[in-house]
């Protein structure tokens, strides 16, 4: 178990120097491996020999169960493809800061624990909004799935801040060039009331029998604003304002937040669904950016 934590965090912060004087010699034996200078597998079996793995190889298979289809990759064989996500890791350079941002979002502290040098904790979030329940559900077009983040507190002496000075995220919305993960996208259509039939305060309606919502993504937001205040002393940091997109059929509000070390987190809100179909809009970039 600590040879795992060890090589998770080396992935995170990069190998300490004790691990850096054991991997080296221990990639001299692969290195060895890998050009055949010492790989027994080099030399060629005698017909025997051969038959004999080629025979055990068969068995090995069959125990298994595994066919040539699956082995290559084919559709016929029984390679499982349920995966789901876990979580989404975040650094940040004060945990219990961060820990404060998404506590607006209804995360709360699933664990704590250390990463090599770091601390670090999991976060969850029900997808019904409750604090507790193991299970969730979802009416009106958000996921009916629990949401994981981890935040892993990146120690000072990595940090290196000069004096008076807070390292924070690259601002994405302006290093459009930069590759990888851009954006934590968070669904609070639950979390947006909706009028109900004969409300007449929570709705207005259109000439054409539509109706539109008075209190909208902009408006919760503002409210999520207040609480941010109330609590924390602090106001949201807004990257976009809400904007509405359609997306295939799908009608949504979106909106970026900065959490509290600059990450991009997006709001999205299910707005509705068109009955017709839409085209997928794969035209030449316009300039305009990846955040509309």
């Amino acid at each position: 178990m600590t040879q795992i934590i060890r090589q998770h965090s080396s992935v995170i912060f990069g190998p300490s120097r004790r691990d850096s004087s054991s991997s080296s010699s221990s990639s001299s034996g692969n290195d060895e491996i890998a050009s055949g200078g010492a790989d027994t597998r080099s030399q060629r079996p005698s017909s025997s020999s051969s038959s004999s793995s080629s025979s055990s190889s068969t068995t090995s298979s069959s125990n298994r169960g595994i066919d040539d289809d699956e082995r290559g990759g084919g559709g016929g064989g029984r390679l499982s493809y349920a995966i789901t996500t876990h979580h989404v890791a975040i650094k940040t350079r004060n945990i219990e800061n961060a820990i404060d941002f998404y506590s607006l979002l209804g995360f709360r502290v699933e664990t704590k624990f250390v990463a090599g040098p770091a601390r670090a904790a999991w976060l969850i979030h029900e997808g019904d909004g409750s604090a507790s329940s193991s299970s969730s559900s979802s009416s009106r077009g958000g996921e009916s799935s629990r949401c994981r983040i981890e935040l892993l507190e990146v120690p000072s002496y990595v940090l290196e801040e000069p004096g008076g000075m807070q390292r924070r995220a690259i601002d994405l919305t302006k290093r459009v060039e930069l590759l990888g993960l851009n954006h934590l996208a968070l669904d609070v259509t639950n979390c947006i009331p909706r009028s109900s039939v004969g409300d007449d305060d929570a709705a207005v309606v259109s000439p054409d029998g539509s109706t539109c919502e008075l209190y909208q993504l902009r408006e919760w937001m503002d409210d999520l604003n207040v609480l941010s205040i109330e609590k924390f002393g602090k106001s949201l940091r807004i990257a976009m304002s809400p904007t509405k997109r359609i997306i295939g059929r799908e009608v949504y509000e979106m909106a970026f937040l900065f959490d509290a070390d600059g990450t991009l987190v997006e709001l999205m809100n299910h707005s509705g669904t068109l009955m017709q179909d839409i085209a997928d809009g794969w035209v030449p970039w316009d300039g305009r950016g990846f955040i509309q």
